[in-house]
């Protein structure tokens, strides 16, 4: 085979490689939808969160290990070439050469292998519970990017709204100045204040691109996908109440059930460290395969043998030792249950607590300040254009309203916010 041939086909397996790969992203940018919705993120999240899957299959490890964990050793076999005099190497020179073979077996104390399946069995109940837990994980983080993504495209919406508005208000400044009704101060402070507002909108848009690489490490996509507007960033939805929610945690949360189960197994395996600590035998038959020779009493009939070996554990403190760390990881088990209980408990509180603000704060705003701030402007603008305001109180109608609105935009998505580690925390949906 040539040289060149080699390279060619080197060549051509690097180019497939490289239209798959391609292929693939393709396909994969192809299927965000032209609006971004939350039920597509959260279907693309639970297929495809990196995270997620590897807790899957750490769970499917769990599972597979419960088959062999109440598994009997192999069966060995043997093999002996018996009784062979060296003088001749002769099988046939004395009657008690042969051809042994052997099969033995080992079992373990009673109870062993029950304990064992027993351990594995509550260590991968745990695994799949954890699965559960992290599907709320995994739907909690991908609202709460989605939900700072639809923030900041809003926000840079609103930023730019506002550029439009001082740009007009800039030029009715200029206007009114060359005519000799207004200040060149209102000129220039015009100017001040829509130089800050464009580096504001710089600001936004380094937002959307971080708010963006998030979402797309979450849904695993491409990493040159470019995410679409969201849609649908209001929630409307009932508060839940604090003190139930807490009370339910216990019978709920899929984290403390895994927490629970995690410190049986470790009891289980305690359990199995005391039995191991047992003796156990190993069971043996032999054959001896022979042929008659000149002087044996039996003309050359085969042997057969059996026979047992106990396992003495006589080295006491060594499996007091492995019994003392096994409770060992049953106190760590449980202490990491309390952590766990605790540390939803403070997620549940700060969530709800967050819950209630930015629903109060979104209420007020939107029934209140927002209209308020809005027709504020408005009447300043008229106001100034007839010259019975200064440009200064103009201005900060102007900055009032650009705040209520981010406000608004910022109470929203922080209710969304609130609500996913609200159910993220509890285990369950709450809306």
């Amino acid at each position: 085979m040539s040289r060149s041939f080699i390279e060619g086909a080197a060549v051509g397996a690097a180019l497939l490689q490289l239209f798959v790969a391609i292929g693939w992203a393709s396909a994969d940018e192809r299927s965000v939808p032209e609006r971004l919705t939350l039920s597509w993120c959260l279907e693309r999240g639970r297929e495809a969160n990196p995270t997620l899957e590897r807790v899957k299959a750490v769970a499917a490890v769990a599972r597979h290990r419960i088959a062999h964990a109440g598994a009997l050793d192999d069966p060995r076999i043997a093999y002996e070439a018996s009784n062979i005099p060296t003088g001749d190497f002769d099988f046939n020179s004395t009657p008690l050469s042969g051809h042994q073979l052997g099969l033995r077996q080992k079992l373990p104390f009673p109870g062993l292998l029950s304990s064992r399946t027993s351990a594995a069995k509550r260590g991968a109940e745990a695994s799949e519970l954890l699965v559960d837990d992290q599907r709320f994980l995994t739907d909690g983080a991908v609202e709460m990017a989605w939900a700072e993504l639809a923030f900041t495209q809003h926000a840079l919406d609103i930023t730019d709204r506002n550029v439009s508005l001082l740009r007009q208000l800039s030029a009715t400044a200029e206007s009114r100045y060359r005519v000799g009704d207004g200040l060149q101060q209102d000129v220039l402070r015009a100017q001040v204040e829509l130089t800050a507002l464009l580096q504001e909108q710089l600001r936004r848009r380094e937002a959307i691109e971080r708010a963006e690489s998030r979402l797309v490490e979450l849904l695993d996509l491409p990493a040159s996908t470019r995410l679409p507007r969201t849609q649908g960033l209001q929630l409307l939805a009932e508060n839940p109440r604090l003190i139930p929610l807490l009370d339910a945690l216990d019978e709920r949360s899929a984290r403390l059930a895994a927490a629970r189960k995690a410190v049986e197994a470790a009891r289980a395996r305690v359990r199995t460290t005391e039995i191991e600590g047992l003796p156990d035998i190993d069971l043996g038959i032999g054959y001896r395969i022979r042929k008659s020779v000149p002087g044996d009493p039996v003309d050359g009939d085969d042997y057969l043998s059996a026979g047992f070996t106990v396992r003495l554990p006589v080295d006491r403190s060594k499996w007091r030792a492995r019994v003392a760390e096994g409770n060992a990881h049953v106190r760590r088990s449980q202490a990491e249950l309390r952590a766990a209980r605790a540390g939803l408990v403070s997620v549940t509180r700060r969530a709800h607590a967050e819950l209630i603000r930015a629903s109060s704060e979104e209420a007020l705003l939107e029934t209140g300040l927002v209209p308020q701030a809005r027709q504020s402007l408005e009447a300043s603008r008229s106001a100034y254009e007839v010259g019975r305001i200064e440009f200064l109180s103009l201005l900060d109608s102007q900055v009032r309203l650009l705040g209520a609105e981010l406000r608004l935009v910022r109470a929203r998505a922080d209710k969304r916010r609130a609500f996913a580690a609200l159910e993220a925390a509890a285990g369950e949906k709450l809306r």
